[in-house]
Order: C-alpha cells, then sequence, then structure tokens
C-alpha cells in the first residue's frame, strides 16, 4: 500500500510520547507498505534527524516554530481556528500535498492527529485520522485548572473551537484510531457511525527487559518521568512535590525521590532542591532509571491517551502508583498490575503496604510484565494499525 502520512512531530529523536509511538508504528509499517511523510519541524537543528528515518521512502519538512507567536495568535483572533490549529495551517505544505497528489498515486492519507488538518487539501482516497487524546478534554481541563480566572472565559472559548474542530474532522474521516477505550466512546458520540479502532500505545518489550527484584527497604527510590511541555505533567509534579511526597518521606524517611524531564520549570526545580529531590533534565539511558527505582509516582490529575511512563515501567519490572487518570487506556488491574492511589494519602497508605510486604511488590511487578508483553508490544499494535489501512480502501 502506498501511504501519504502527515504528522504534527518529527518522529525522532524519541523526547515525547507521540514521537516514541509514531516512530516504533512506522518503523514497523514500513516493512510491508511505502510512507511519505510530511511532518512539521520546531526548529531548523531537527533536519539532521531524517538519517534516523531511513526506513521511510520519502520525508517532507515543514517549519512550524513553537505556538507561541504573534502570527499563530494573530490567526487564532481572527478566524475560527483556535491557537493550536492556527499553527499548523501552511499553505506551503498544503501546495506541496496538492502537486504530490497530482504526481503519485497514493490508496491512503494518514492524519496524525487530527490537529495537522488545517494544511490539508481536499483528497479523494480514503483518509484516517489517529487522536492520542480527545484534545479538546484536555485542554478543557487545564482550562479548569488556570490559576488566573478572568481569563478562563477567554481560554473555554479556545476549548470550544478546538472541539468544532475536532468533531468536524472526525465526520471526514474514512476510519478513527483511538489510543483507549474511552477516548474511542467520545469520538463515536460525537462521529456517528464512523469506524473507531482502538489501537493503544506499546512498548518495545525486548528493549525495556525485566529483571526480577524485591522492593529496597534499605535504600527505597521513587521516580516520576515525563516532559514539562506537557500540562498534565507540570500539573503532577505540583501536586507531588507539594502534597505526595512530604507524606511518603514522612513515613519512609530515607526514601529517595528523583524526577527525569526536560523543561522543569524554575520554580519547581527550586522546590525539588528545597526538598532534596533530585532532578535530571536529561538521563542517558531512561532505562537505567527504571531499573534502578522500586516505585513510579505518577499522580495524574489530567487523562488522555495512554502514559508512555506507565508502560515503561510496568515493562521494567518498576512498580507503577497512579490515578485512574494515570492508568487510562491500559487494561490493568487494582492490587495485581499496579496500585491505584487517588487522594495524597494513598500514596503514603500503599508505599508503607508495598515496604511491609516486599513479595506483594514482586507478585505485582511480574504481573505487570506479563501483561504488558501479551496486550502492549509494539509488533501486536502494529498488525492493529494494518487492518484499520486495510479496512479504509
Amino acid at each position: 500500500m502506498n501511504v501519504l502520512f502527515i504528522s504534527a512531530i518529527l518522529p525522532y529523536p524519541l523526547l515525547s510520547g507521540g514521537q516514541v509511538r509514531l516512530y516504533n508504528l512506522l518503523k514497523l509499517l514500513s516493512k510491508k507498505h511505502d510512507i511519505t511523510l510530511y511532518t512539521f519541524i520546531r526548529n531548523e537543528n531537527e533536519r539532521q534527524y531524517t538519517k534516523e528515518l531511513s526506513f521511510i521512502k520519502k520525508i517532507k519538512l515543514f517549519y512550524r516554530g513553537l505556538v507561541w507567536q504573534p502570527k499563530y495568535i494573530l490567526r487564532s483572533l481572527t478566524s475560527s481556528l483556535p491557537l493550536l490549529l492556527s499553527s499548523y495551517e501552511n499553505e506551503e505544505m498544503k501546495k506541496d500535498i496538492i502537486c504530490e497528489l497530482e504526481h503519485e498515486q497514493y490508496d491512503l492519507v494518514h492524519l496524525e492527529p487530527f490537529y495537522v488538518c488545517p494544511s490539508i487539501p481536499q483528497v479523494r482516497c480514503p483518509m484516517v485520522v489517529a487522536e492520542h487524546n480527545i484534545e479538546y478534554e484536555v485542554y478543557e481541563s487545564y482550562v479548569k485548572q488556570f490559576p488566573i480566572s478572568f481569563l478562563r472565559p477567554f481560554l473555554h472559548r479556545d476549548v470550544a473551537k478546538i472541539k468544532k474542530q475536532e468533531e468536524t474532522v472526525w465526520k471526514k474521516a474514512h476510519n478513527i484510531i483511538a489510543v483507549s477505550a474511552y477516548d474511542a466512546s467520545v469520538i463515536r458520540s460525537h462521529a456517528g457511525e464512523k469506524k473507531v479502532t482502538v489501537i493503544p500505545n506499546g512498548v518495545d518489550t525486548s528493549y525495556f527487559s525485566y529483571e526480577k527484584k524485591l522492593f529496597n527497604k534499605e535504600h527505597p527510590s521513587f521516580l516520576f518521568v515525563g516532559n514539562f511541555y506537557w500540562v498534565p505533567n507540570v500539573k503532577a509534579v505540583e501536586r507531588l512535590f507539594g502534597d505526595i511526597w512530604p507524606k511518603v518521606f514522612g513515613e519512609i524517611p530515607h526514601a529517595h525521590l528523583t524526577v527525569v524531564g526536560k523543561h522543569l520549570p524554575q520554580k519547581l526545580q527550586e522546590e525539588a532542591k528545597a526538598l532534596h529531590i533530585t532532578y535530571k533534565e536529561y538521563v542517558e539511558d531512561i532505562r537505567d532509571a527504571y531499573k534502578s527505582s522500586d516505585i513510579l509516582l505518577a499522580p495524574m490529575t489530567i487523562s488522555g491517551g495512554t502514559k508512555f511512563k506507565i508502560l515503561e515501567a510496568m515493562a521494567s519490572g518498576c512498580l507503577v502508583m497512579t490515578t485512574k487518570e494515570g492508568m487510562e487506556g491500559i487494561r490493568a488491574i487494582k492490587d495485581t498490575h499496579f496500585y491505584l492511589a487517588q487522594t495524597d494519602s494513598d500514596y503514603a497508605v500503599g508505599v508503607q503496604s508495598v515496604y511491609t510486604n516486599p513479595k506483594k511488590f514482586q507478585a505485582m511487578t511480574e504481573k505487570a510484565r506479563s501483561l504488558i508483553v501479551s496486550e502492549y508490544d509494539w509488533r501486536s499494535i502494529v498488525r492493529k494499525q494494518c487492518d484499520v489501512w486495510n479496512n479504509a480502501l
């Protein structure tokens, strides 16, 4: 099959969940399909990474930059497009795609995710749209927590525009991919009888290997992982520093917490120092962080998509302690594959439970690994993607 794949981000380097998903899927899909990739970049330095995507037939790059630019803000204020989609309206890309479709016969056009649509012309071949989240719900949750109350009405207006655009694209698509059953149900409620398929995020289980271990009672180690350009991760760390870690540390004074991820706000970096928390903007190999940690703390309050840090930790033998929002899209059972902690006190109680019963820790991490291998390995996930493409024809 000849596929025109249009992405909001270059699938390399693997710095975000979206890049991890795209890279792994495209690498495996390219073994059976010819893929031409049209993708946006944030800075010109990204051009060097195309050599890491040699498995793709052809790559075209288009500059977007960061979203907070005057031209994008002005465009969103004077059009029906919200700020997010305004930053993906690129006439150069649209013209290039028109030319490409005139000279090359494509079986399918794939958008990932929906908000690249302002740069997509009318196409005759089937169109598949893959969603990493229900975007308007993520932004809506953020606006509800926005600290400056008088700005919320303006932000709610932008969210309403995102919702309208998202629903419009769903209705145009031949097939829609969601990463969780919840996301799929939301899409179906707005897109009618459109074909919606759940294709979850995954893990390279040969890369994230499992080693059997017991909870380290002498030097218990805790971990948080996330890119802090993503607002839900900032909110989670604010909660972790302000309410959860003081309770956990009160229960186990010799415990240690490490936070890994780019762009942690300076205020939170200073707070981490005051709390004797180690912050690492970058680690050479994230697998080492999982291997050297006993428990991943993920107090997410905003759901959406499937969290790669959860999947990677479960694959690596690091016990996951998270909320129902954190476990969104993963068919795991509480107290079997992970520890459910909704309230701040739940984390301290859960840590104490594991501390006093190390064998429980071992049993849960073993079962978590088995779940990941059976249901979330990329090789099985890519087969579902191939089925969606074939059914769209």
